[in-house]
């Protein structure tokens, strides 16, 4: 019996933790579920879900794209696609954090009593 390769234990670590990733997002933008450590500093729990959704794909993609059509222009195209999607990605989880009604956040209040 022969060892699997470590390319397919490798492409299988990748699809449980991007599969674990696009879970959380769905569960986020369909019933507005985030998980425990990050529940308290999400203001808008759906627009978090779809942060992390665009993040998930951007991971997903320049790896699919180096899967299917190996490596060249289009490969690297791909990869800064995802890069852009990456950072539109944790650009939007990140505003999900803060509160439209107050331009600080959900944190911001007075810093010291009023006199």
């Amino acid at each position: 019996m022969m060892a699997p390769d470590w390319h397919y234990a490798l492409g299988l670590a990748e699809g449980v933790v991007l599969g674990l990733a696009a879970a959380v997002g769905i569960a986020a933008v369909r019933g507005g579920r985030v998980p425990g450590w990050k529940r308290h500093p999400v203001v808008r729990r759906r627009l978090w879900g779809q942060g992390a959704l665009v993040l998930t794909g951007s991971l997903a993609l320049p790896l699919l794209a180096l899967g299917t059509l190996g490596p060249g222009a289009l490969q690297f195209t791909a990869t800064l696609v995802g890069g852009a999607g990456m950072i539109t990605g944790a650009a939007v989880m990140h505003r999900a954090t803060r509160d439209r009604r107050r331009p600080g956040g959900p944190a911001s209040g007075p810093t010291s009593p009023a006199s």
